[in-house]
């Protein structure tokens, strides 16, 4: 019990001594009261917490001062090195690993040489006193005894004189990096002669003279509160302060650290406090490229803002609590480790070493690789400190689980390593050849199209590192035989490892991708624990239209770990062979009849879907009053087959309508996880059945640049020819913006100038007269793509909103309403277009959503919800040169618009467009887990008659089978066939 309670009193000892000095990091480095705008309590309790930094560095150089004294050996001076080193290097890869700090040379090699390039003035002081320690016990030389005299004319000379120089406001930025140096040998010399320096008075009543220093102390700084900016010559307080906290030689905080050292030497407790983890804690909090990027990143200015003193201190002890345990922690496995080398017995410390070492390399390689080591580029893409934390943690758990199930150091480090470098250079390869990264359905389709992915690169680079990587496990595996390397763990200890680390990999597994990927596309179940905590605290945010920016964003292991597993679809009840034959058969009869009536091929055809920008009359918003922006489209709405989409999305989700109007699949029917077909789902099919097989020639336009979406890929894969963009090689020739002026830009920003949808038509008619007989041609447009910034286009804007939107609301609909006005007098030059051509001409034209700028006065989230299913509601119509039928659809889903056209056009029907007619016909639009009736009302599935809900199953067990079931009906088949 005796020696329990000793061990306790160390260990709590040393751990507030620890918690002190992270108390003064913290406050020191966040850079000041004024940084964050605070004033009166809170500001003099930074100012005051701020000072515990040179007190606890003043004591941290006493204790050592008095163990050089009590003996000092070759062995201190190497084990002081290799911990010096362990920190400079190790957080150096902590700070580039997780806190993304720009990685330059320089900071390289200041990393692994601390001492020669002076990264720590702690580090430097330290050993030049344990190296003049051993020259002068080795040399029997005794300590060089001063008189009283010098002895205050070097106290004066190193700690009152730069005290009050760094006080004024004269002395500048000054550095007195050599002087700590200079004064850590002052203190050993005054630590060897304490006795005769200190009067007797004085170390009798010690803890007397540390409470009136402490309260001279806080009572000068007080004092400067209340002088602020009042005397000329001194710095203000608050400056004062932070600036003194970095002069480890002023004479407060020196006096009071001298007083605690007395002390603690009078009660007999230095013996008791572990010196190895208060250096450990000072080269932790103070490390050159890690105390302002973490001190900085836990205390951002609106935090600080809204706390009361209380709170503040509490918050200042939590976090500076929990950081004192991770440095307790890391410690404790360096000294494990160190001893475990030494005995060349590498056991679990050194494992935890270096599976923490691995992941941060990894972490820190992959986030450059997805920038092809542009480091500017890496770093400025990412969000927060708290995502690469999460990143180097799943990596982390990942290596663990291959030091299990190895349980070798140096072979699973070796392993570990080699896989790192070969997916690094696949990535680096990738990011060359297809400007992204690896995502996991690389990995699991192109196995079977080896051939075609070694054509990409090298051949011969792609040996010689597999060769190099195989000498390297080899060599692993002979020296660890050769020095008898331990196991590292039991049998226990592996299943734990195992157990622990796949169940944390698998919560992300499973909970990334049911986060949405839009806050306007949440629903109410989405608002979970897990949703929440990664979008406001981690600042996770999916990115379905690049996958290169969501790995740069997010993070490689976050990102991958995101797309590993995506639910395609629930298997219907009765999905089988023999239900998908039978449902065929029964869609081949209903397509013979259907085609008994129809007696046109639309192959020979041309026909033009165009998903219009964010296309929708404001008028129908509650709260808006506006002249109608929409003149001409409103008028032909009246001739021709035309109403309203019930749109997937709102302010976004251009990607997903797109998928469903070419496709006919209803995003309704998929699991709530999969947000973006275009990067989840086709790329596992090996075919996606849509309009485009209807006809022979077929060429999509997009005015923009190819990469958003994996649109690239997606429109290859769905059989387009050609790809018209903005970027080789079929760029589109027209690209006039609004204005007149060639467009600039080629990304979503307040100072792109999208391409217009007059040049965009323009390019709709040069791709139609180039190609002869029948064609499909998809355009996307994007003039009125976000952001609508106010005042755009000045006096020439004629609309005038009021109503019940915030003024910024309506300025940005203002900007809104003119661009629609452009895209409806261009869609005019469209219209005559096909009217005027000897082809056959059908558009099919859709606004995919809503923009995101609806903001009322007053109780605006209530109304978004009140509101919900008109902020969903589209234009579209339907416009045949050479029919004049009108198909009566009200209300319509983005998949019902390719049956629509063929029944407008008289069309003759595959099986397939069987069922999607009959579901157009007797189902209601569904989007979002909702079905829109024709007068706009919206309801739940439970809603349905009964033969809608088998229609429905049908439906359903059809896409199943095409998505994510067993292909039973394939490509070319007569289901997908018009006869």
């Amino acid at each position: 019990m005796v020696n329990l309670k000793k061990h306790w009193k160390k260990s709590l000892l040393t751990f507030i001594l620890v918690e002190l000095i992270m108390l003064g990091s913290v406050t020191a480095f966040s850079g000041g009261a004024w940084h964050f705008n605070i004033i009166g309590k809170r500001a003099f309790i930074f100012e005051i917490l701020s000072s515990l930094k040179p007190i606890m560095e003043n004591l941290v150089l006493l204790l050592l001062a008095q163990k050089i004294i009590d003996g000092v050996d070759r062995k201190q001076l190497q084990h002081r090195w290799s911990q010096i080193l362990f920190y400079s290097f190790g957080i150096s890869l902590f700070s580039w690993g997780i806190f993304a700090v720009k990685f330059n040379v320089y900071d390289f090699f200041k990393s692994i040489f601390p001492i020669i390039f002076q990264t720590n003035k702690m580090a430097n002081t330290v050993i030049v006193m344990l190296f003049i320690g051993y020259l002068l016990s080795h040399t029997n030389t005794l300590l060089l005894e001063f008189d009283k005299k010098i002895k205050y004319i070097i106290l004066v000379a190193l700690s009152i004189i730069p005290t009050i120089l760094w006080s004024l406001k004269l002395s500048g930025n000054s550095n007195f990096f050599f002087g700590t140096v200079l004064w850590g040998v002052f203190l050993l010399l005054l630590v060897r002669n304490l006795s005769q320096t200190m009067p007797k008075i004085i170390n009798k009543n010690i803890i007397w003279g540390l409470v009136v220093t402490i309260l001279v102390g806080s009572g000068l700084l007080y004092s400067l509160n209340l002088l602020n900016n009042k005397v000329l010559l001194l710095n203000s307080a608050d400056v004062l302060a932070n600036r003194l906290s970095f002069l480890t030689s002023n004479t407060v905080s020196f006096m009071i650290a001298l007083c605690l050292f007395i002390l603690l030497k009078n009660k007999h407790l230095i013996r008791s406090i572990s010196w190895d983890l208060l250096f450990g804690a000072v080269l932790f909090s103070s490390h050159f490229l890690f105390a302002i990027p973490l001190w900085r990143n836990i205390w951002r200015t609106n935090f600080w803002l809204n706390q009361t003193s209380p709170r503040l201190l509490v918050s200042l002890l939590t976090s500076t609590i929990i950081t004192s345990f991770i440095l307790i922690a890391l410690e404790l496995l360096r000294k494990y480790s160190m001893k475990q080398l030494s005995l060349a017995s590498p056991r679990k410390a050194t494992a935890l070493l270096n599976a923490l070492g691995l992941a941060l390399v990894a972490n820190f390689a992959l986030v450059n690789s997805n920038s092809l080591f542009i480091l500017q580029d890496a770093f400025s893409a990412i969000k927060s400190s708290q995502l690469m934390l999460l990143n180097v943690l799943l990596f982390f758990a990942l290596i663990m689980i291959i030091f299990a199930i190895f349980n070798r150091v140096l072979l699973t480090s070796m392993i570990t390593l080699a896989f790192l470098v070969a997916f690094t250079f696949a990535n680096v390869q990738k990011m060359v050849s297809r400007n992204e990264p690896i995502i996991p359905v690389d990995i699991t389709s192109n196995l079977q199209n080896m051939g075609t992915i070694l054509k990409l690169v090298n051949i011969w680079l792609v040996i010689f590192l597999l060769i190099l990587l195989l000498v390297m496990i080899i060599l692993s595996i002979l020296i660890e035989k050769k020095i008898k390397f331990n196991s590292i763990f039991n049998w226990i200890s592996r299943f734990s490892i195992i157990l622990i680390s796949s169940a944390f990999i698998s919560i992300f597994l499973i909970k990334l991708p049911s986060v949405p990927s839009s806050s306007v596309t949440w629903k109410k179940s989405d608002y979970t624990f897990f949703n929440r905590l990664l979008v406001n605290q981690f600042n996770y945010s999916y990115h379905p239209e690049s996958v290169k920016t969501d790995f740069r964003s997010n993070g490689s292991a976050v990102a991958l770990a995101s797309r590993i597993i995506v639910p395609i679809m629930d298997k219907p009840a009765n999905y089988s062979k023999q239900t998908i034959n039978q449902i065929a058969e029964n869609l081949g009869k209903q397509a013979d009849s259907i085609n008994k009536t129809r007696d046109h091929n639309i192959k020979n055809d041309t026909v033009i879907y165009v998903l219009s920008e964010s296309f929708s009359n404001p008028q129908r918003v509650p709260g808006v009053e506006m002249k109608n922006p929409i003149p001409e489209t409103t008028q032909l709405k009246k001739q021709t087959t035309s109403g309203l989409m019930d749109s997937y999305g709102y302010g976004g989700g251009t990607a997903d309508i797109e998928y469903e109007a070419l496709t006919g699949l209803s995003l309704n029917n998929f699991a709530p996880t999969l947000s973006t077909p275009y990067v989840e789902l086709i790329p596992k099919l090996s075919y996606q059945p849509s309009v485009l097989d209807l006809f022979k020639n077929k060429n999509a336009i997009h005015p923009f640049q190819p990469d958003l979406y994996n649109r690239v890929n997606v429109f290859k894969k769905l059989g387009f020819d050609k790809f018209y963009n903005t970027s080789a090689p079929n760029k589109v020739k027209y690209i006039k913006s609004i204005d007149g002026q060639n467009a600039i830009g080629n990304k979503v920003s307040r100072n792109s100038k999208y391409i217009s949808d007059k040049s965009a038509y323009n390019e709709v008619k040069r791709v139609m007269n180039m190609n002869k007989g029948g064609q499909f041609i998809q355009l996307s447009t994007m003039q009125n793509h976000m952001p609508y910034v106010a005042g755009q286009y000045g006096k020439g804007n004629p609309f005038a909103i009021t109503g019940d939107l915030t003024d910024a609301s309506q300025d940005r609909l203002k900007t809104y309403s003119y661009e629609i006005n452009q895209t409806d007098k261009a869609l005019k030059n469209l219209i005559s277009m096909a009217d005027n051509s000897k082809k056959d001409v059908t558009i099919v034209f859709y606004g995919d959503h809503l923009p995101g700028l609806y903001e009322w006065a007053q109780n605006s989230d209530q109304k978004m919800n009140q509101y919900d299913s008109t902020l969903h509601q589209t234009d579209y119509f339907i416009y045949s040169n050479h029919s004049n039928k009108k198909v009566q659809k009200s209300v319509v889903a983005p998949y019902m618009f390719t049956p629509m056209m063929l029944e407008q056009t008289n069309s003759k029907v595959s099986p397939y467009y069987a069922l999607l007619t009959q579901c157009m016909k007797e189902l209601p639009a569904g989007e979002r887990d909702k079905y829109m009736l024709d007068n706009g009302k919206e309801i739940s599935e439970q809603n349905l008659t009964a033969k809608q809900k088998k229609l429905l199953n049908e439906y359903r067990l059809i896409q199943y089978d095409i998505t994510a079931g067993k292909h039973f009906l394939k490509k070319g088949s007569n289901f997908f066939t018009v006869k």
